[in-house]
């Protein structure tokens, strides 16, 4: 027998009492909250620093970088149902300011309604979609596509929908999972006489939205709003709708068949007539909470609601906060003064627009921040629009979980995503699709170790408000919130030990980083490590750890539990003393193999026993037991 076959042998022997050879790997978890306390509470003037100078019946809005220069540009639709108008662009000047009339216009007029933007045929470029409100005897495509050009929309829509009619909503999502943006529509005319037509989703088939709705809804409900959350956390995006007459509605996703009558809603809300909704995680339970509009002028009680997200999915049927508007419009939810908290901001017709700051365990009863005049409010939008961009870029590392595609960013409201990778090769932009505003994303395929995705999200929203009166421009409002100089703490490590003999002494190391502020200083503190094992540490603390002192190794010692066969899992918690929301985790894994010490003994023997009969066995025993950590 020659080497090769006697090596084969001995491995074959090895994998049949079941011994493999141990790998030491690092798994980091970056989850933290990192933001200081600010200076001043106002996060806004309470008069707009900048306001569009072409009025007109302004309602659809949004903030995204259309022609790749880093800087976000304003989009907006006009017309509602009151006079034909255009899409526009408002091409951010590479300064952090807006023109004050719009940069491009569409060629085509219409009674556009509210609109939403993707990357729909994935070319890199991200494109946008406008619904059509019409009125009472006007009516059209409820849905049209302007596709972008190289950072320039088409003059005229490249796509249609094939039903004409009325519709107020639309919202991207992706229904199947496919990493392509599907787009769903809210359809509908609430006053008289009321026109009424299933609700659609659209799918993107290869880059492409289809002619006909792969999906439309049983009923016939009068929508406003349509919104994609995944709301059971199962791994699919959820599609809820508002609107007139009934209750909020949401239709669950079961693995990208979306149920065509809704299986949840709330029962509070018979008579409301709901514009929009929105959800993010307020009260700070990891689970999110749904947040709705209702208007009086036809039936509504005039509230914005929050419908607080259960631990077994979905949310409250009936609501945990309310906030009387009248004429409820606008709900959006950031976080405006950069304490890691999202707040809300709602709007209405002829009203203040309302910033609600949330103190860590939810929302206060009254606004903590109010428009110094009123508007017609359609939508509220969040971004750095500049002038000086405060962004951070951030790496989040999702570990594979079965066949799940749906992962949820640390950050809501995010300037763009870098870069995404599956397994460690980079995903092209059409095999993704994400949300900037409720910063969702999925991929084209599960993966089997890890997704990261680098994207950037700001320190400093800025807010925007677009105008249904045609007498007041659309506003942008600088914020305003002041903050000290401050450390941010990040981690990377390398804690990962499996098949490792049960008792045995493991040695690993992780680091430690200031990434904050130039000249700020970190003192930092480990406050948790498992209380399985026995764990030594070079440093447990430290003080003054500035930027430019660059990253410090923390080397750790942990003896493995006795217990064989066993999984042992937990985190090295590190955290900053001076402000204990910024803290980061380092995952901790170490696996003891079955009946592995019963052979350790019988392995030892074998060394012993070959180490002079058979030298060239005992070179290859020498090896293998050193690959699996018994020398």
């Amino acid at each position: 027998m020659n080497k090769k076959s006697l090596l084969l042998a001995i491995f074959t022997f090895f994998i049949i009492i079941g011994l493999e050879p141990g790998v030491n790997s690092a798994q980091i978890n970056l989850e933290k909250n990192n933001f200081p306390v600010v200076v001043n509470s106002d996060p806004y003037l309470s008069t707009p620093d900048w306001v569009s100078g072409n009025p007109h019946y302004s309602t659809g809005a949004a903030l995204e970088d259309l022609d790749l220069d880093g800087w976000l540009d304003l989009v907006v639709a006009d017309g509602n149902d009151m006079q034909m108008g255009r899409l526009n662009v408002y091409y951010n000047n590479g300064d952090g300011t807006l023109p004050s009339t719009a940069s491009w216009q569409s060629n085509d007029l219409g009674f556009n309604g509210h609109l939403d933007i993707a990357d729909v045929n994935g070319d890199g470029w991200l494109d946008v979609a406008v619904s059509y409100l019409g009125t009472s005897s006007s009516f059209g495509p409820v849905a049209r596509l302007y596709l972008n050009n190289g950072g320039t929309l088409s003059s005229l829509p490249d796509w249609e929908s094939d039903v004409t009619g009325n519709a107020f909503g639309v919202d991207f999502g992706d229904m199947n999972n496919d990493g392509r943006p599907d787009l769903a529509v809210a359809t509908g005319w609430s006053y008289n006489p009321q026109h009424e037509y299933k609700n659609l989703v659209y799918l993107n088939i290869n880059g492409a939205l289809e002619s006909t709705a792969s999906w439309e809804s049983d009923d016939i409900f009068t929508y406003m709003g349509a919104h994609w959350v995944d709301a059971d956390d199962d791994g699919w995006l959820d599609l809820a709708y508002i609107g007139a007459f009934q209750e909020t509605y949401i239709y669950k996703n079961n693995e990208g068949t979306l149920e065509t009558t809704a299986s949840w809603h709330t029962t509070d809300s018979q008579n409301q007539d709901g514009i929009m909704l929105t959800s993010g995680d307020v009260d700070n339970d990891g689970i999110k909470d749904l947040f709705t509009t209702d208007n009086t002028q036809l039936s509504g009680s005039g509230y914005f609601k929050q419908y607080t997200g259960k631990s077994d999915g979905f949310f409250e049927t009936t609501y945990s906060w309310n906030y009387y508007g009248r004429y409820g419009s606008a709900v959006t939810l950031a976080d405006v003064n950069c304490d890691n908290t999202l707040d809300l901001a709602t709007g209405a017709w002829w009203d203040y627009t309302n910033i609600f700051l949330n103190d860590g365990t939810g929302l206060p009863n009254n606004p903590s921040w109010t428009s110094g005049g009123t508007s017609v409010v359609e939508k509220i939008v969040f971004g750095d629009v500049g002038p000086e961009l405060i962004e951070k870029t951030y790496t989040k590392t999702f570990a594979a979980d079965g066949n799940r595609r749906l992962f949820y960013l640390p950050h809501q409201n995010i300037q763009r995503i870098d870069s995404v990778s599956l397994d460690g090769v980079a995903l092209d932009s059409s095999e993704y699709t994400y949300s900037r505003e409720h910063t969702w994303i999925t991929v084209s395929t599960a993966p089997t170790e890890s997704v990261e995705v680098t994207y950037v999200y700001s320190r400093s929203l800025d807010m925007v408000v677009s105008n249904w009166d045609p007498d007041i421009g659309n506003y942008l409002y600088y914020n305003q919130i002041s903050q000290e100089i401050v450390p941010d703490l990040q981690c990377e490590g390398n804690l990962r030990f499996t098949d490792i003999p049960p008792g045995s002494t493991n040695n690993g190391t992780f680091t430690i980083e200031n990434v904050g502020d130039h000249e700020s200083e970190l003192n930092w503190e480990i406050t948790e490590y498992p209380e399985w094992g026995e764990w030594s540490f070079s440093i447990l603390n430290g003080t003054g750890l500035t930027p430019e002192d660059g990253k410090i190794t923390i080397e750790v010692t942990v003896v493995a539990p006795d217990e064989k066969n066993e999984i042992f899992t937990g985190n090295v918690e590190i955290t900053n003393i001076e402000n204990t929301k910024d803290h980061c985790d380092v995952d901790v894994l170490i696996t003891t193999p079955k009946l592995r010490t019963d052979y350790d003994n019988l392995l030892t023997r074998l060394f012993e026993q070959f180490s002079d009969k058979v030298p060239f066995i005992k070179e290859l025993l020498e090896d293998f037991l050193e690959r699996i950590n018994y020398k």
